[in-house]
């Protein structure tokens, strides 16, 4: 399954769910020769779980040059949001929410993600800084899940409106820019989501095509939508991440199962974490460094950071 997360906008994230002068090209069949180091990221639980508990399920989602952030669950299967800064984990929790989850983290430490309320709503947020959030509400949302957002504290994500199709939102400094946007010939009701966003304003996600039915991934840049963009042999594709150097990363399923990939200059990698069934791909930071989750042979969900070997 390719979803990973337990709220709920996760799930449609999956299932519902370098600027053009960098010379991102048209994809290529080639696989580059490009692995990584990785560690398994498991959020210990904070009191009162006992000591040295660790979290049922972990995804780490977003990841900058100076932290990681994602979600858990603890021992009740309820989700909260993480950052982890060196062996030093917080536990970030938007007040009266049910759920959270931290889909984005940049350098100078701001958050975006989304939260349930108590009413069962979910909700896009922006974290300027420790323990403030604004909830973002696109005008004529029904619902909203945040995802990434840039240095500068422009955030993308994905809302419905009242007719349930997807569009894709850009947020900047108090006002929704750029919104609704959704890529050329989507679906009329799975539409668009929107997940990356770099520097350079560049945004990666993924759409449902009006013609083929099927998901694929997407970049615009500089106002061009550069689709689809899918691996080899891929039957569903979603783009999560694109760092700077506008390297894209995210997840696919094939004939063989659940895969990450990386996408640069055109090549395409397959990324698996060893030993896992299943892996995804959510962010990547100016470093190289990848981040997200995988599923072990015993059915558990881990997180993971992966270093580049070279």
């Amino acid at each position: 399954m390719i979803a990973r997360q337990g709220a709920a906008p996760k799930i449609e994230k999956k299932l519902m769910a370098m600027a053009l002068g960098l010379l991102l090209g048209l994809p290529g069949l080639a696989r580059a020769d490009i692995t990584f180091t990785f560690t398994t990221i498991d959020v210990p639980l904070p009191p009162p779980a006992p000591p040295n508990t660790l979290s049922s399920r972990t995804a780490a989602d977003a990841n900058s040059a100076n932290a990681i952030a994602g979600e858990y669950d603890d021992l009740v299967g309820a989700t909260h949001g993480f950052i982890v800064s060196g062996s030093t984990y917080t536990t970030i929790d938007v007040p009266n929410a049910s759920s959270t989850t931290i889909n984005g983290i940049n350098a100078p430490g701001q958050l975006t993600g989304t939260y349930q309320d108590s009413s069962g709503g979910f909700h896009a947020f922006f974290s300027p800084s420790q323990g403030v959030f604004t909830t973002l509400t696109p005008p004529g949302s029904v619902r909203a899940q945040g995802g990434f957002l840039n240095s500068q504290g422009q955030t993308v994500g994905t809302y419905r409106t009242s007719d349930q199709k997807r569009h894709g939102f850009l947020w900047s400094r108090g006002a929704f820019i750029m919104t609704p946007f959704n890529v050329p010939n989507d679906d009329p009701l799975f539409g668009t989501v929107v997940f990356g966003i770099n520097d350079l304003g560049q945004i990666v996600g993924d759409y449902v095509d009006a013609t083929d039915q099927n998901r694929h991934g997407f970049l615009l840049s500089q106002g061009t939508y550069t689709k689809p963009l899918d691996p080899p042999g891929s039957t569903l594709t979603v783009a999560e991440g694109i760092n700077n150097a506008g390297v894209i990363v995210g997840v696919y399923l094939d004939a063989n199962g659940q895969h990450g990939f990386l996408l640069k200059n055109g090549v395409y990698t397959q990324v698996d974490v060893p030993g896992s069934t299943a892996t995804e791909i959510n962010s990547i930071n100016p470093q190289g460094r990848i981040v997200g989750y995988y599923i072990d042979k015993n059915g558990s969900t881990h997180g993971f950071v992966g270093t580049p070997a070279d």
